[in-house]
């Protein structure tokens, strides 16, 4: 994630982090609504990455 600029990809599968990406490791989450949501995850772990430098250990889904 730290080399991995968030791109938020949907597909019928969930909400992934990057469409290069669409691994269960970068799925944020199973449910399409709210997107907003999702969004929120996203942002949580840049803030992370921003603060630390590493992405916080976080399970998305």
């Amino acid at each position: 994630m730290t080399n991995l600029l968030p791109e938020v990809t949907v597909s019928l599968d969930g909400v992934f982090w990057h469409p290069l990406s669409t691994d269960a490791d970068m799925l944020i989450s199973r449910h399409l609504f709210p997107l907003a949501a999702s969004v929120t995850r996203i942002q949580d772990q840049l803030d992370a990455i921003a603060r630390t430098g590493q992405p916080g250990l976080m399970t998305f889904t």
